[in-house]
């Protein structure tokens, strides 16, 4: 039996987009170290789940101090699904107290890896 050399598991010829999730937000003065381990422990967790394949830890390169995390995941479902898990929503609810009001947003993108074609996807 041939191994896969797709490194998602996927034969060549499934070209089937991953799902990115942007989390970007702005600590309160002085809460930057207790929203970072929430993103660590975020991030932990998600690991755990259905579907989780990578995910990054981000702080801002400049002036504006936002904290955040990219995800990516098989399916936006997987995604949700985990966005809805009880221990999720607890964490979120611990950082709504820490960072600024409304300063809390969040993308999501459909994504094909490097290799794939960007006009096949969105034409």
């Amino acid at each position: 039996m041939r191994a896969n050399p797709h490194p998602l598991g996927r034969q060549p010829e499934e070209a089937a987009l991953l799902y990115i999730r942007v989390s970007l937000m702005t600590p309160k003065a002085d809460e930057a170290p207790a929203v970072a381990r929430i993103m660590d422990e975020l991030l932990a967790f998600y690991a755990t789940q259905p579907g989780y394949l990578d995910g990054y830890k981000l702080r801002s390169a400049d002036a504006n101090h936002q904290i955040g995390r990219i995800t990516v995941w098989r399916s936006g479902e997987d995604a949700d699904a985990t966005a809805q898990h009880q221990h999720v929503l607890a964490q979120r609810s611990e950082l709504a107290p820490l960072i600024e009001s409304d300063s809390h947003t969040e993308w999501s993108f459909e994504a094909a890896e490097a290799s794939e074609s960007l006009a096949a996807i969105v034409g």
